[in-house]
């Protein structure tokens, strides 16, 4: 008679634990709010990059590679970033990695240019009205530094001019893949 007790004890503390817990979590998640009549709205952030003009969520920057860089040697491409939304948006470049066997320690230089044509592929310096955005190493480069960023209007877009270059003493033999990531946010 004993034992049946102890069980009958011990089954009616798990219930009471389970029903409690239950309860508990319930009663976290309930919410509720009362507004007035009004209209609800809901706008688009959508950062695209590439050609200006045809710009895209994911694009590969061909222009920006090259084969048989020599020491201090550069590639030199632009892009395009545009507000596709409907809603103004904060953005900067989130990131840059450099990726391959020994690869190699690139300087990066971004340029804000008027228009792609002012970035001269592979050519000299950006022309026209340009403002440097960064220069340094492009491992983990961030441009601005967070929190910093740049706004951008509905339909705007900047072009951005990307150089890499090479140091005086490169590896040799070293392929290398760099990859740039973009944030964008509310305003």
């Amino acid at each position: 008679m004993k034992h049946r007790r102890y069980w009958a004890l011990a089954a009616a503390s798990v219930v009471v634990l389970v029903f409690g817990s239950a309860q508990t979590t319930g009663a976290l998640w309930r919410d509720q709010e009362v507004v007035a009549g009004g209209t609800v709205t809901s706008g688009t952030l959508d950062i695209k990059v590439g050609p200006s003009g045809t710009e895209v969520n994911n694009y590969t920057l061909a222009a920006l590679g090259a084969t048989n860089l020599r020491p201090n040697g550069f590639s030199q491409a632009p892009l395009s970033i545009r507000n596709a939304g409907n809603q103004p948006f904060n953005y900067r470049l989130q990131g840059a990695s450099v990726s391959g066997v020994n690869p190699i320690p690139f300087n990066l230089t971004i340029t804000k240019v008027v228009a792609a044509a002012n970035c001269v592929v592979n050519g000299g310096a950006p022309t026209g009205s340009t403002t440097v955005l960064f220069n340094g190493p492009a491992s983990n480069a961030q441009v601005p530094v967070a929190p910093a960023a740049r706004l951008l209007a509905p339909t705007a877009n900047e072009v951005w001019c990307f150089r890499l270059a090479t140091v005086s003493e490169p590896p040799q033999s070293a392929t290398s893949q760099v990859t740039f990531s973009f944030r964008a946010d509310q305003t």
